[in-house]
């Protein structure tokens, strides 16, 4: 089975994302973003019972220049 890749719009560093959006811009899968996370890679923002990637961590671990 293919996935089909949702188009993003452009990256917010002031913006919070959620798991799937910021697994989305990273290109990896939502539980290598959990390993990373877990291994301290990549800091998050709890929100309630959310957890959220700020925009700046993601272009600081993205592959693509920003």
């Amino acid at each position: 089975m293919k996935t089909q890749r949702i188009p993003l719009p452009p990256l917010d560093v002031l913006q919070r994302y959620t798991i799937n959006e910021a697994a989305g811009y990273l290109r990896i899968s939502r539980a290598t973003l959990y390993t990373d996370i877990a291994a301290g890679l990549i800091a998050t923002i709890k929100d309630r019972k959310r957890r959220l990637v700020p925009g700046s961590e993601i272009a600081r671990r993205s592959t693509i220049a920003a």
